[in-house]
């Protein structure tokens, strides 16, 4: 207590100025409008700069949680659309118009679910190019499961550890998938010639094959996607040994440079229907 009273004596003329200064102030806001409208401005200026700062720092630390609900909402609503895809065909063979069915038993009987992921390391380094997530054999992961991103596909599951899972993507000289014009019947496959990583090569189309640059590619029979899921998009012929097949590029639908977050497609078919025609081979 002592040295607090000594402080206030030896600073006492620091002490009134600064008082005297307050008062002054208080005045001079209290009496004239003008610099009172001025010190209010000024004050909600501050203030709403404050608020604005502290909303932009709490919605980053938020950013990576509110983006992981993002995506699982993006699963779900990707596999209702997959559901009401199949609905529709359904019912052009059936002519049924059973909605109350299919929303109780799509959930249950849809082939195909989602499994939200992101991806930890991307290897672009030669042609060897791979893809580590975040989700591995504790979530359901299992070699040779689909991937894609919200825009396209994106590769295929190839080793799965308890956390991680390595995808190899379609910038990956091993990648093969059939794929189609979208309006056509024709079919072809997708591969990767090692040149970009931004375009890849629907090659084995027929000669008469009618394109036009921007028609949409997408998968038609595989094991590991579902029918009519987006590959990218026909920008120029392509180069062909073949002179009875056409090869297209294609500007593929996935940015690999800022690829981030990933659904993997689980098929809930695929067991069943990778035993009954592995038991031809035997």
């Amino acid at each position: 207590m002592r040295n607090l009273f000594n402080f206030i004596i030896r600073n006492s003329h620091w002490l009134l100025a600064i008082l005297l200064i307050v008062f002054s102030f208080y005045l001079v806001f209290a009496h004239n409008p003008y610099q009172r409208s001025v010190y209010l401005t000024s004050a909600n200026n501050v203030t709403g700069w404050f608020y604005t700062m502290s909303s932009n720092v709490t919605s980053f630390i938020h950013l990576r949680k509110n983006n992981q609900m993002l995506l699982e909402q993006n699963a779900v609503l990707e596999n209702e659309l997959f559901s009401l895809r199949s609905y529709i065909n359904n019912l052009a063979v059936t002519a049924s118009s059973d909605v109350d069915a299919f929303v109780r038993d799509s959930t249950e009987q849809t082939q195909f679910s989602f499994i939200p992921s992101e991806v930890v390391n991307l290897s672009f380094s030669g042609v060897n190019n791979f893809i580590t997530i975040n989700k591995g054999s504790k979530d359901g992961l299992k070699p040779d499961m689909g991937v894609i991103s919200q825009r396209g596909v994106v590769g295929v599951v190839a080793n799965v550890s308890t956390n991680f899972s390595v995808v190899i993507p379609i910038i990956n000289p091993m990648f093969r998938l059939s794929a189609k014009l979208k309006n056509s019947d024709n079919y072809g496959s997708i591969s990767w010639n090692g040149e970009s990583v931004n375009t890849a090569q629907l090659g084995e189309l027929p000669k008469h094959e009618i394109y036009q640059a921007g028609d949409t590619v997408m998968t038609s029979f595989s094991r590991i996607f579902p029918k009519n899921t987006v590959i990218g998009y026909v920008s120029s012929m392509g180069k062909t040994s073949d002179d009875n097949f056409n090869t297209f590029n294609v500007k593929l639908a996935t940015d690999f440079n800022s690829l981030q977050d990933v659904l993997v497609i689980n098929d809930q078919f695929y067991e069943e229907q990778k035993l009954l025609e592995n038991s031809l081979e035997r």
